[in-house]
């Protein structure tokens, strides 16, 4: 990632939540229904298991999946895309007047590299975070009903609340979310970093 172009980090970034997104739906389900319902673990899965009247009960943990996977895939995406071209734009601006060979991100303290994935973190929830929202929505919405709601259904979600209450519901509760992505991010990242630079 040091010497990668931005578009390569920016698309396997995208691959890779793309990916993942398979693995965590299911979990990211389970979870919020606890968090709503403050059912247990085994009782969260039992409910989205026996919900709708489809002999394929796996993609009861699929609900809504089109939102889930942009979330994962675009947030991924910007999130390591963001980092290391505010890692790369630091080292340039610090080298500018010495030496231009030198100019690398591995040279970056760990204080820069952590503002780095702190600026980097709140930059990818603050554009992901109307998705999340809608996502939050729709896994609520398939504990009243038998019928699993859609993407498309999330679609329509989210031209209803802006109907009728404007674009700002799309971003209640975006402040707290964004303010706890950047400690997050600064602690994860630096250290991803440091293991990269001690095996490369």
């Amino acid at each position: 990632l040091h010497y990668d172009d931005l578009q390569n980090v920016a698309v396997a970034s995208f691959i890779s939540g793309g990916a993942t997104s398979f693995l965590t739906s299911p979990v990211t389900m389970v979870k919020t229904k606890q968090q709503i319902m403050q059912w247990s673990f085994r009782k969260a899965i039992q409910d989205t298991w026996s919900r709708g009247n489809s002999k394929l009960k796996l993609q009861n943990f699929y609900t809504g999946f089109g939102i889930h996977f942009c979330c994962d895939a675009f947030g991924r995406s910007l999130y390591m895309f963001t980092y290391e071209y505010l890692k790369r734009s630091m080292s340039e601006r610090q080298h500018v007047d010495v030496d231009s060979n030198s100019a690398s991100p591995a040279n970056l303290s760990i204080p820069q590299r952590m503002i780095c994935a702190a600026s980097a973190g709140m930059t990818c929830w603050a554009f992901i975070y109307p998705a999340d929202v809608i996502r939050s929505r729709l896994y609520s919405q398939s504990l009243n009903s038998q019928s699993l709601p859609t993407t498309m259904d999330g679609i329509r979600l989210a031209q209803q609340m802006v109907r009728e209450t404007g674009f700002q519901s799309l971003y209640r509760g975006m402040p707290i979310s964004v303010a706890r992505a950047g400690p997050v991010a600064a602690a994860i990242l630096p250290v991803y970093d440091y293991m990269l630079d001690m095996i490369s």
